[in-house]
């Protein structure tokens, strides 16, 4: 168990100079910096034990190789975005917070070993699962120089240069949308902005949150719309427990209105919509059955409308 402090989410993404610690996810780098917990005192539990892995804390699951969402730091600390969340949960709740390095909802809450994971997905919802919340929302997407950025559109890409991982999603994208762009092939995701960077490539395609935490790095190149479908993550309890998940479920709503969260996926993700339902690239067309506006990750109960959903790409962080 990784264990964490109570702690208030960081307002920024650290300099590109302190990014020194590489992870290797499925093929792909990312350089991800360190971040210092600073200790805060938790306010009155409103939780009871008996709903608790640990009383007095909110033990959290997170996926580490789900990178720029979750990873651990040169001192061996939890962080990314779902890291941020969890210790604002935490926070609402009045609870410390520990966390568990889990694959899934299945191996950790399922097991007994965490009181929630999150990053769940629709699909996870069983019945031992309930999944709930719009935690984060992904898909392939097109990053460009700022200025190129606010007027990109499939027709603006004829005679451009992508550069993109070879075999991932957003390559896939790509070519779905019928592109008519020379593709650069790179090994990760670093690579591909290193090429936009370096005059090599026009744009970058690659998942939204993974060029978004980059994006915000180099500074000059912005999100410009996205390729394909978006994917919806959420939060997923024991579906045994529905004291913790009521109180969950409300510290997150609590955290989604006053604007916390938002500012929490600004400091990792910049200027990429909390939103991508609205942000498909002019010129790309899904089918009438991808076209459909994303939804939140839903309980049990729901799952049955919501088996298409598929967050593979965003836990492989394929670009």
């Amino acid at each position: 168990m990784i264990q964490g402090g109570n702690a208030h989410p960081a307002r920024f993404v650290a300099a590109a100079a302190a990014l020194l610690v590489a992870l290797l996810a499925c093929g792909c780098s990312l350089m991800t910096p360190s971040r210092d917990e600073v200790e805060q005192p938790a306010t009155s539990a409103t939780v009871d034990a008996s709903a608790l892995v640990q009383e007095g804390v909110l033990t959290v699951a997170l996926d580490t190789t789900d990178a720029p969402q979750c990873m651990v730091d040169a001192e061996g600390a939890m962080t990314g975005y779902y890291a941020d969340v969890a210790r604002a949960l935490a926070s609402e709740l009045g609870l410390h917070v520990a966390f568990v390095d889990a694959a899934s909802a299945g191996s950790s809450v399922g097991e007994g070993a965490a009181d929630v994971f999150i990053g769940a997905k629709a699909a996870d919802a069983d019945d031992e699962l309930t999944v709930f919340g719009s935690c984060l929302e992904d898909a392939p997407s097109l990053f460009m120089l700022d200025a190129d950025a606010q007027t990109a559109s499939v027709a603006a890409l004829s005679g451009k240069t992508v550069a993109v991982q070879t075999a991932s999603a957003a390559q896939d994208a790509l070519n779905k949308a019928g592109v008519a762009a020379e593709q650069l092939p790179c090994s990760n995701v670093n690579e591909c902005f290193e090429a936009v960077a370096s005059g090599q490539a026009d744009c970058v395609a690659c998942d939204a949150t993974a060029g978004a935490y980059l994006a915000s790095i180099y500074g000059d190149i912005a999100f410009a719309g996205t390729l394909d479908t978006t994917t919806v993550s959420g939060i997923a309890v024991s579906a045994g427990n529905s004291v913790l998940t009521e109180q969950v479920s409300s510290a997150f709503d609590s955290l989604s209105a006053d604007g916390s969260l938002g500012a929490i996926h600004a400091s990792w993700y910049g200027s990429l919509p909390l939103s991508l339902s609205d942000a498909l690239l002019p010129g790309v067309e899904l089918t009438e059955k991808e076209a459909d506006e994303p939804e939140s990750a839903t309980s049990a109960a729901d799952d049955a409308a919501e088996q298409g959903m598929d967050l593979s790409d965003i836990n492989e962080f394929d670009g």
